[in-house]
Parts: structure tokens; sequence; C-alpha cells
């Protein structure tokens, strides 16, 4: 016959098995969603505007001379422009790192906490980015100067959100540790 506290552990074992199982499949998406985004990145803010540019400095100048710094313009704000999708590619891969911690069973420890606040930080970031440091930049390498801003204020609310629920997280996460092991030390 079986106790209540080895049927609690069965319950909370299949919990687990079931729990890591669904982070190894969402790892595996995430991973995949990673890849996409940074080669996407790479082609539609680098690759494709750069040959499109070209032919219109060819253009624009026959005999190829295109002056230096105008190419170093033009590369910093292709550069400043992808930053905001570049931190999201970050919080992609640490989210994606995360459910690899908790595939592998780490579903209880401070780390996978620190994990879920990365990602917030960087949907935090790429609000930022997004808000002030590309519209204040972009004028500024346009050479027009002044400050501007731009609100997201869905990104930032999800990384604000996100922050606080790991936060939040590794507050229960200790708490729990503490009383699985009071209740072991029981048994």
């Amino acid at each position: 016959m079986m106790t209540s506290q080895e049927g609690q552990r069965v319950d909370w074992e299949t919990a687990w098995q079931r729990a890591a199982d669904r982070a190894r499949k969402l790892w595996a998406l995430s991973l995949s969603l990673f890849v996409v985004l940074v080669v996407s990145i790479a082609v539609s803010d680098f690759l494709k505007p750069l040959l499109l540019q070209v032919r219109e400095w060819r253009e624009l100048s026959p005999t190829g001379g295109v002056a230096p710094g105008e190419v170093l313009t033009w590369i910093s704000l292709r550069a400043l422009r992808a930053a905001p999708a570049l931190a999201l590619a970050a919080a992609i891969w640490a989210a994606q790192n995360y459910l690899r911690h908790l595939g592998a069973g780490e579903l209880w420890n401070a780390g996978t906490a620190r994990l879920l606040r990365r990602v917030g930080s960087a949907l935090l970031l790429s609000a930022a980015l997004t808000a002030v440091v590309v519209p204040s930049g972009t004028r500024w390498l346009e050479a027009r100067g002044g400050f501007d801003v731009t609100l997201s204020t869905e990104v930032l609310t999800l990384g604000a959100l996100l922050i606080v629920m790991a936060d939040l997280l590794k507050d229960v996460l200790q708490t729990s540790s503490a009383l699985k092991a009071d209740s072991d030390g029981f048994v």
C-alpha cells in the first residue's frame, strides 16, 4: 500500500517529467526561431539593403568613387536600426537556454530564474533601443542632430513583467526548496 507522501512524490515526478518533456520540445522550437531570426536580420537588414545601395551608389558615381564616410554612415545606420532585433534575438537565445535547463531537469534552482530574468532584460534592452537609441542615433547619423523618442510600450511592459516574474520565481524556488528539504528531513 502506498502512503500519501509516496503518492505525492509519484505525482511530483510525473509532473516534473511532463514539464521537462515539454521544455525539450519548446527548446528545439526556440532554437529554430533564433536561427531564423538571425538569418532574417542578416538578409533583410544588411544583405538586401546593401545590394540595393551598391546599385544606387554606382548610378550616382559611375567611376565607383563613394566617399568612405558615406559608406561608414550607411553601415552605422543599418547596424543601429538592426539593434532592437538583435536584442530580441538575445532574448530568444536566453529563452532557449532556459528551456534547455528545464528539459535537463533543472526545475527548482535559482539559475533558471536568472535565465528568465535575462529574457526580460533583453526585451527591455530592445525596448530602450527602439524607443530612444535608434531614433536619436538616426537623427545624429543623418546630420539632423537632436533627441527623439518613439515609445514601444508593448516590449517595455513585457520585459518589465518578465523581470518581476523572474524575481518572484526565484523567491518561490528558494522557499519551496527549503520546504522540500524540511519535508525530506521528516522522512
